[in-house]
């Protein structure tokens, strides 16, 4: 859990290092992190199921033997395409093997107090990693090469897959050995794929109206001027909704299906998931943002950066150790619901801290009151869900609660992308229609420049665009993107504050009872 959680706090620090490395841009680095959560989004109910069919410490194995594979790759990748595919593809891949097979063998070799405990520390190492990522993947970015982080992944892989003997595996569920249904794979896949490329594209098409003609193959595909975004998104939509369809089909037959939908009826599984998905989609879509300010509007390197989550990781990673403890006296639903009010207030603190000059007390509080928030949901919500299920049923769930960690951090990166240009857009247009500066004759031609080529750059880069433009018109338009980055950041916060408000909304639903085991 370590390693999987510590692999994108590590890209988030390296996105400069990464765009001058590859000689790329934000939006690629930015794919790369999407793609790498959207993998294991899409395919995580399929690598719960087949750790039911081989065995979940196999599973576990296999999945690290295919993770560490890919991290020696992405080591070694020469160009941004050896990346993608041994980054995005190859890890995430791994990770959808090992993860549910992580949850289900906490719960099989684990019972009362015990599992409770086992979870806790589980939350507290995902905490440590989200507290130990920016710092190694700063320091060794900074000092040597983002590349030696992902060596040492290697070297972390190998020792657990020889430890990995001490495990006791899991019993399967039914004498019979189910079969993988190939079809409900593919269409969980490709639903959860479309929904969350779609949103990816936002940044760059907009959201409805196509800001330019999007093709694929040569071949312009905008109909009615719509952007791509509501197009994979609708048909994500109906891909999922033939999923479901089909999984009743095959149940109806009296086959295995990928995944019986009827645990989502229980509304404690089902708030639990919605739950766990905000909280990750926060916690990705935040540090993403932040990378962005950092870096490219401040122009801090990979190890500051890492250093100036400090104040969001240490205290994220005392609260998941605080907050288990408190579960055996404190209702978990009550700590959940009180973990997503901080997150709330210091995600306005964050807001009313952040500008062109940046007020550090302030801003570094609500980095705190977002890790403690973060630390308090993340110590409670696993367990808490796969406490209140059958046995029979902890793998489904297990595979769904992985799924929606993983399509919270794949939405959340592409969603604060998206966000982040559409509030740099507005800011630009306001900002260049209002100077007096820019010439009235001209300001058409730059607002068509935003509107049609938006980019969250650099000083530095745009400086190089303004070679040739007049000196006072330079810093009029550098002052105008200054400004209008900050505004973009703002806006990818208040959609993080929405998000929050959505979750304590359906936290209501969670299941109310103390965590006390069955057995006791």
């Amino acid at each position: 859990m370590f390693v999987l959680v510590i692999d994108t706090t590590i890209m988030n620090v390296s996105i400069s290092t990464l765009i001058d490395d590859f000689d790329t841009d934000v939006a690629t680095v930015q794919a790369a992190i999407t793609l790498y959560a959207l993998v294991m989004a899409s395919f995580m109910i399929t690598g719960g199921k087949i750790g039911d069919i081989i065995g979940r410490k196999k599973a576990f194995r296999i999945g690290l033997i295919v993770y560490g594979t890919g991290s020696l790759l992405t080591s070694i990748s020469p160009t941004m395409a050896v990346l993608f595919i041994g980054w995005s593809i190859l890890e995430g891949f791994g990770a959808t093997l090992v993860m549910p097979a992580i949850q289900t063998l906490v719960t099989s070799n684990y019972s009362g107090k015990d599992r409770a405990l086992a979870y806790g520390l589980i939350g507290g190492v995902v905490a440590g990693a989200i507290a130990l990522g920016p710092i190694i993947g700063g320091w060794l970015t900074t000092a040597y090469t983002w590349r030696y982080a992902f060596a040492g992944e290697v070297v972390i892989v190998v020792i657990v897959l020889l430890l990995s003997r001490y495990i006791l595996d899991a019993p399967l569920e039914t004498e019979e050995k189910p079969r993988l249904d190939i079809v409900g794979s593919i269409l969980s896949a490709l639903g959860m794929g479309f929904i969350v490329f779609g949103v990816l594209l936002a940044g760059t098409y907009g959201w409805w109206k196509a800001r330019q003609p999007f093709s694929i193959g040569g071949i312009e595909i905008s109909p009615f001027g719509l952007s791509p975004t509501p197009v994979f998104i609708l048909a994500g939509g109906i891909i999922l909704l033939c999923f479901a369809l089909w999984e009743r089909y095959v149940i109806s037959m009296g086959k295995t299906p990928l995944i019986r939908l009827d645990v989502l009826r229980d509304r404690g599984v089902t708030s639990g998931v919605f739950v766990q998905m905000v909280q990750t989609l926060l916690i990705g879509g935040f540090l993403f943002s932040m990378a962005l300010f950092f870096q490219i509007a401040l122009g801090l390197n990979a190890m500051q950066t890492g250093f100036l989550y400090l104040p969001l990781s240490i205290p994220l990673l005392i609260a998941s150790l605080t907050a288990s403890r408190l579960s055996a006296r404190i209702a978990p639903k009550r700590i959940i619901q009180v973990g997503l009010l901080v997150l709330i207030a210091g995600l306005l603190l964050a807001i009313a801290t952040i500008n062109v000059e940046v007020k550090g007390l302030g801003l570094l509080t609500g980095f705190a009151l977002i890790g403690i928030g973060a630390g308090v949901i993340a110590s409670q919500i696993m367990n808490l869900v796969l406490s209140q299920v059958l046995p029979e049923r902890t793998s489904e769930t297990a595979a769904l609660m992985s799924t929606s960690q993983n399509l919270g951090m794949a939405i959340g990166t592409a969603l604060m992308g998206s966000i982040v240009i559409a509030g740099l857009v507005g800011g630009a247009i306001t900002l260049t229609d209002d100077s007096t500066v820019i010439p009235e004759d001209f300001k058409p031609l730059v607002i068509l420049a935003v509107e049609e080529n938006a980019r969250f750059l650099s000083n530095e880069e745009l400086t190089v665009i303004l070679k040739d433009a007049p000196p006072d018109l330079s810093q009029e338009i550098l002052r105008i993107n200054e400004t209008a980055r900050i505004q973009g950041i703002k806006a990818s916060l208040w959609g993080l504050v929405i998000f929050s408000i959505f979750g304590i909304i359906v936290s209501i639903f969670l299941p109310p009872e103390i965590l006390v085991s069955k057995e006791e």
